[in-house]
Order: structure tokens, then sequence, then C-alpha cells
């Protein structure tokens, strides 16, 4: 692997900054760093590779001397040809340089080379020997690769996204961790992640937090609180879902409920600045909370100086996006406001609970309102905890001892860096909190829901994953106090009891001929839109069928919908099956995203196939997730004297369990293995343990419905997902398996594949393996059998995984989000609304039920997303 040729900096150094997008309006911390340094006599640079969209501007901006450089793209091939004429010319060695990396750049954009090729360019030309970049993405990767054509050294600052989101290519970031002079990441969590998982570069990881000119937060004691006016609650922050300002509309609405009276104003702007308004509209809370939008620095202290607590209720996206550690919870800690934040990565790093202010689980409401709570309470002293909020921040967060550390990093005097000494702050692996669920953003009681699945394939009382999934979204709508009808084409035969009074609307489709099955779906659909219309509803949930327009139909009747989109429907047909009117499949799918208020998918995947199939519709990521009250580790998990490996699933071939009996038969220590399900495999699987002589060790319980699961994962030590190799585009599945191994609290073995890296990395809950690989897949099952300690801690932070980022009621809070309910109009309404123009011909459904068609890859029909 090519290193940066300096090894130490030069004597002379000069730095210049890389930046992505400069000036940006949410990177203040970037601003702060720079003007410490130039306060403290440094000379710097800064380049741009992208330019600012922004259309308002902090002032402290105008503060920096650094020059500003825009790295221009080539929009000609002369214009890149020049460049590299230029770059042959101007830096010693280019030619060399570049031909060792080509086999590297030729798989990047050749945009964004072209502009580090002009980058190295300038910083030959104007004797620059360091750059360091923000984030380890687009601008870490462009200041890397500058830094080897240039022959100089270079650092980058890791954050957040650029370590935790499920783009993130983990042997990418190692790579630029591997070639630079070093790393500094702003929180202990993050630098503990990354010496996980880069052991080899550990040396090269550095914590140096993100500090505050402490001289502009001047300390101010909070004022009493004594309830002759409204607990003043203030938040600041992008509107996307990490900042978990939903949570904060929920709190704000118990709150009033307890009879304690709230003013909360919110600052920022973002993607989801209208449904957060929409969350508030419709839990009347106008009155209540303001959505400020985006606001200066100034205007930011302003806000600060009016609130009595600041709230920070951040969360573990979807896409594994998380803050880091927020700079306006520092900056509201700085001012004398006592602070109430989640415990997501490095905050706790800033807040010891208690002391400096109140920590709260991600995603936990009843903790939050409970925290604010508290502080509304005139007997709480809140002084002494903004105090030592203030002591900690001067301790810790000092701009000025930031920049003097980076110029000690820069100039490799690594001995005169002092790391921050952090206490042990409560991790993952040390949550006990096996009972917590996330209480609901949205009450459901009175709301009349119409549960639509026109897929034959899917039995919605059955026992696949796909069967699993309709139920435990069910379940969640009727705990949030919904009435659910279920509209489908196939019931199933094992009706769980907590579900049975659900009410349930069958039309069966019987025939077998393809072209008359897709019409008698369309039928089916269009039959259920007039029910629906009629009937009342407040909101209908479709679970996307090929051909079915129910929840476009219904719309004109004022019953907003949600489409849930668990696979690419259309082209598993059309390549695993046979596909007759794929127009009117295209246009059933165009029409409902579009009349869908939420079109959400269970993966990336899915959700770029929605967009691309479409158009463009808008459509959020939501993974499968698990009821982490229905499976729970077992209270007093039996002992044998083997520990037993289980394994959950449907037994055909992508779910690679022959690979798993390969890995019995490959194993070196004495372990046993439990098969849970049934399926077109399972003859062919007991013929291969008996041919392996694994009777006494391999035990199949063949069918079991859902609510058997979890007593049969009691006893058992570890769990097993041995997804085999697959086509990239067949890997969009969300894995609801390793869902349920986390919350039965088990170490899970999996493949590297699909979602599964972005569930289990950095988490110390699971281990990855590569796919189709049983001599790995034995390995991996080994080092944990022989190592009761790993295991024991590793099923803590399963168990804990599962809870704060994972169960059904948080996924389903993201379905819900932004998504207005009313009363629907009569039955009038309904029949224009069964009227209206639909995806194409609707011949009559008949007939009595039919099983699904088998599939002869990658996923069933109608159970995509959920193997």
């Amino acid at each position: 692997m090519q290193q940066s040729e300096s090894a130490t900096a030069h004597p002379a150094r000069k730095t210049a900054y890389v930046l992505k997008v400069y000036p940006r309006f949410s990177e203040t911390f970037i601003v702060t760093e720079i003007l410490a340094r130039e306060a403290a006599g440094e000379s710097l640079e800064i380049f741009a590779l992208r330019p600012t969209t922004d259309t308002r501007f902090h002032p402290e901006i105008a503060r920096v001397q650094a020059p500003v450089t825009f790295l221009p793209k080539p929009y000609k091939l002369s214009d890149a040809w020049a460049l590299f004429a230029d770059a042959t010319a101007t830096i010693p060695g280019f030619a060399r340089r570049y031909a060792e990396l080509l086999p590297e750049l030729a798989t990047y954009d050749a945009a964004d080379v072209h502009q580090a090729v002009h980058l190295a360019c300038e910083v030959s030309r104007r004797g620059i020997t360091h750059l360091h970049a923000h984030f380890g993405s687009l601008a870490g990767q462009t200041a890397e690769v500058a830094a080897l054509l240039a022959g100089i050294q270079y650092s980058v600052t890791t954050h957040a996204k650029d370590i935790f989101h499920e783009s993130v290519v983990p042997a990418r970031l190692g790579r630029t961790i591997a070639r630079s002079h070093h790393i500094i990441t702003i929180s202990e969590y993050n630098l503990n992640h990354l010496a996980t998982q880069y052991p080899d570069h550990a040396d090269k990881l550095h914590l140096v937090y993100n500090g505050l000119e402490l001289e502009r937060f001047p300390y101010s004691p909070p004022a009493a609180v004594n309830g002759s006016r409204p607990l003043q609650i203030a938040a600041v922050g992008r509107m996307v879902e990490k900042k978990g300002f939903f949570d904060l509309v929920a709190a704000a609405g118990r709150l009033v409920a307890k009879g304690i009276p709230v003013e909360v104003r919110i600052a920022g702007e973002g993607d989801l600045f209208a449904r957060i308004q929409t969350a508030i509209d419709i839990a009347g809370l106008n009155h209540v909370i303001t959505l400020l939008g985006a606001r200066t620095q100034q205007e930011v202290r302003d806000l600060l100086t009016w609130a009595d607590v600041f709230a920070a209720p951040s969360i573990v996206g979807a896409d594994g996006n998380a803050d880091g550690l927020p700079t306006v919870l520092l900056e509201a800690m700085a001012s004398g406001v006592p602070c109430v934040a989640s415990t997501v990565t490095g905050i706790p790093e800033a807040i010891e609970h208690g002391v400096t202010g109140f920590l709260h689980t991600p995603g936990d409401v009843d903790e939050l309102v409970s925290a604010l709570a508290t502080i509304a309470d005139p007997a709480f002293d809140r002084q002494a905890m903004a105090a030592a909020g203030r002591r900690h921040i001067d301790n810790r967060f000092d701009s000025h001892s930031q920049a003097r550390t980076l110029v000690a990093l820069e100039d490799g005097r690594f001995d005169d860096v002092v790391e921050s000494v952090v206490p042990s702050v409560p991790r993952i692996s040390e949550t006990a909190d096996d009972a917590q669920t996330t209480p609901p953003v949205m009450d459901l009681h009175g709301k009349r829901i119409a549960y639509v699945c026109v897929d034959p394939g899917i039995p919605v009382f059955g026992t696949k994953g796909a069967s699993v999934h309709v139920q435990e979204v069910v379940r969640e709508f009727i705990r949030r106090g919904a009435d659910v009808t279920i509209f489908a084409t196939r019931t199933g035969d094992d009706m769980p009891a907590d579900l049975d009074g659900v009410e349930v609307v069958h039309r069966p489709i019987k025939t077998k001929e393809t072209a008359e099955r897709e019409g008698a779906q369309h039928a089916v659909g269009a039959e259920f839109a007039f029910q629906i219309a009629a009937g009342g509803f407040d909101l209908v949930y479709e679970r996307y069928s090929l051909f079915s327009t129910a929840l476009a139909q219904v719309a004109p009747a004022g019953i907003p919908g949600i489409l849930e989109v668990n696979a690419p429907l259309i082209d598993e047909q059309r390549t695993h099956r046979h596909l007759v009117d794929e127009k009117l499949a295209h246009r059933a799918l165009v029409e409902q995203t579009s009349a869908a208020a939420h079109t959400i998918a269970v993966s990336a995947m899915v959700a770029d196939w929605v967009a691309g199939t479409t158009g463009g519709a808008d459509v959020t990521v939501v993974p499968n997730g698990v009821n982490t009250d229905r499976i729970a580790p077992g209270e007093d998990p039996l002992e044998h004297d083997r520990p037993t490996v289980a394994f959950v699933g449907t037994l055909k071939p992508w779910h690679g369990v022959e690979t798993l009996v390969e890995a019995a038969a490959l194993a070196q220590q004495d372990w046993d293995l439990r098969i849970i399900g049934h399926g077109p495999q399972g003859d062919s699987l007991r013929a291969r343990v008996k041919d392996a002589g694994l009777q006494h060790r391999v035990s199949f319980t063949g069918a079991v419905t859902p609510e058997a699961v979890p007593g049969l994962l009691t006893d058992c030590s570890i769990a097993t997902a041995p997804y085999p190799a697959v086509a990239a585009e067949d890997s969009y599945f969300s894995p609801l398996k390793v869902y349920e191994y986390l919350a039965a609290g088990l170490p899970v073995v999996a493949s590297a594949i699909g979602q599964i890296p972005q569930i289990l990395d950095g988490t110390d809950a699971g281990v990855l393996v590569a796919p189709s690989d049983a001599q790995a897949l034995a390995d991996a099952i080994d080092e944990l059998v022989v190592d009761a300690e790993r295991r024991d801690r590793m099923a803590r932070n399963a168990r804990a995984l599962a809870v704060s980022r994972h169960s059904w009621s948080k996924a389903v809070d993201t379905i819900l989000s932004g998504v207005v309910t009313q009363p629907a109009e009569t039955a009038e309404t309904a029949d224009n609304a069964a009227h209206a123009p639909a995806a194409g011909p609707a011949p009559e459904a008949d007939g009595s039920g039919m099983d699904g068609a088998p599939k002869t890859a990658a996923v069933a029909a109608g159970d995509g997303g959920t193997p």
C-alpha cells in the first residue's frame, strides 16, 4: 500500500484545509478551528471542492484570513489534458506516482480525480507541505490522492457520517487511514470504534475534541424556574432523522398532558422540516412548538440566552447516520444552560449524567420527558448543574487548546500531544435495558387503518418472513390504539392468538394463468379501494405488490396512504418468473408512489430502485425491525454440555443452510446445530447431515410458528445467518432473522452481504464472514464456542443493539413521521374514488386461494426484503 512520502512535517510546514463545501452554514466547528489556528499565528489556505448553496452565513466567516480556492472540474477533454500536462511540469515525480496509483484511480469518479490532480498542482506551486481535510469521505479522499501525487503528508478529521453511515466502504476508509500522517476523530466513542476496526493502524488515531471560542460564550447562571411561566426548551440542528426532533415533539406533548407548561423553539432547516411541522400540527402543539428555520451563530446565542434547558434527543438513523458530538450542545453547556441529550456516540463524553446534564436512551421519549420534568421542578438545583457543565467545557473543549494539539500532530510531535483522559461512559455492552420499548411518536387511538396486501405470495397469517413483517406492523398499529382491518388475497392458517380479533377482508385469487392472475390482482386492489373509501378509514397502509393501485385509488377520498416497498418486484418477476403486462406493473408503481403520503423501502438498494423506476419518487429507508417484547433472552438459559448454534428461516437456497451444514462438518470444536424452519431443501439437507455423520449434532425442528421461535432460541449460545454469495443487485434484502437474533441476546455470525455489515459492523454484537465460505463460518463459530466471556459480552451488546436501534416501534415511528390522518369522506366520495383513472384494465377476481409461485432465485414472490 502506497504511503505519503513525507514521514514528518517539513520544518517550514504550511497547511491547507480541504473541504467539500466552504463556507457551510452548518459546519461552524471548522470555522472555529481555523480561527483558533490563525489566532496562534498560522497562515493557512482553504480549498473547496463544491460551491456553497447556502444563502445565509455566520459573521465569524468574515474573520477568517485564509484565502479560499475553489477547485474547478474539467468540462472538456482538452481541459483534462492541459491539467495533466501542467501536473507533469509542476510536480516532480508526478508521472511515476500517477502511474502507480492509476489502477486505483480508475475506480473513482473522473471529475473527482481531476480535482485531486488540480489540488496537487496548487500544493506544489504554493509550497504547501500538509493537507488537512474534514470528513473521511470526499474531502478526505481528495486530500489523500492529492498528497500522494504531490509527495506531501495529509491528515483527516473524522466525525460521524463518514464513519457510521451505510454508504461508508470500510476498506476505503481503512486505506485513507493507513496512508495518512495521522487521523483525528472527535470523540472517544469514534476512537474506540476506529481502533477496533483498524487495529493495524491504531497508532495513527488521535482524539481531538472540537473546540469553542469560549470568549464568545460567556457563562450566565440559569434563572430560577418557578412555574410562573412555561419551561423554555431550545433545540438546534438540521431537520434530519438523526437529530431526533420527532421525539422532542412527542415529549412536549406529554409534558403538556402532565400539566407542565412548556414552550419549545427549534432552530434549523432540512429535508424533514415539513414533516416535523406536520407532526406538530397533528399533535395540536402549534401554540407550544415553533420551528425557527436557519439561524446564525449570534441568533443561536440569543436562543440559548432565552432557554431554560437545551435538548439534543439524537438517535441513530435508519441509514446508520448519527451525531458525533454536536457543537451546539457544547455551546449551550458553556453558556450556562442545563442540557438533556441522548447517549448517542460521543455525547456522554460531554455530559456526565446527573452532574453536567441529563442523559437518556436514544429514542426513549419517557426518559426524555422525565429529564425535562426534573429540570422544570423549582426544587432542582439548575445552577449547580450549569456551573459543572461550564467547568467541563473549559477543561476539555477550548479551541485554543485544540489548535495547539493540531499543530503538534502536524509537526510530528506526537509525544507533546496529551490525549484527553475521558471517564468511562456507559456503552451498549454495559446497558441492561432488556425491557425498554420506544413510546409511540403518534397516538393512533380512534384511528381506523386499512392494511392492504394484494400479493398472493404472502399469507398474512403465515410463518415466512414477509408474514412476520405484516403481523408486526399490524401489532404496532394496534399497540398505538388503532383499529386495524386487513385486506388480503391470502390469509394462511397460522393466526397468532393476539391478532385473532383483527377484522380480515379476504379476496382469494385462484387462477394459475399468468395474465389472468395479473389482472385479478389489479381488480382485487380496485375492490379493496372502494371498500376502504366507503368504510370511514383514516389511513391506508399498503404493502407494495405488482398490480394493485388501491392506495392511489383512495387518495381522492382524502385518505392518506403509506406505501411499503420490500423488493424490486418488477425486476424479480421479469427475471425469475414470468411478467406479461410490464407496462401495467410500471404504471401501478408510479401511481402508487405519486399518491402516497410516505413511501418507504426496506433498504437503500430498494429505495434507489423505486426512485429510478418511477423517475424520482421520494423514498425513506426503513429497515425491518424486531418485536423486542416478543423476542427476548431467556431468564434462565438452559445449560448444555455443548453450545448450541441456531439458524432460523425457510430452507431455501438463498439462506445458505447447506454452507452451515458444511461448516458443522469442518468444525474443530464441539457444538450442536439447531435448524429452525422448513422448506424445499429440508430433505436434501437432512441427507447431507446423515452423509456427514452429524445426526448427533444437527437437529431439525421442522415448521414452527413465529410464536414458537423465541422459546427455541432460549437455550442457544450463537445464531447464524449464512447467506450465500449473490450478485449485488440481489442483496437488497433487510435481514429479519438478524434482528431477531439480536433481540434474543445471541452473538451473530453472519455473511458480510447486503445490509448486514451496516447492522453489525463496529457493534461487537456479531462476527462477519465471507458469504459461501464454509471454512470461515466454521472458524468464526469455533472461536466463539471456546470464548464464553466474549460470547457473554456480545450477547449483552446484541440485546442492547436491538432495543436501542431496531425495534418495530422505532421503525413504525419513522414510517408514520409526518403522515396526516383525517376522517375519510362519504360513500359518495368513495364511489368517485373507486372510479378514478386506474393503471390499467380491471378484470374480475375469482375463485379460492392458491399458493404463490415458487421462485428459482433470490426471493419468492411476495417474500422480497424479509429473508
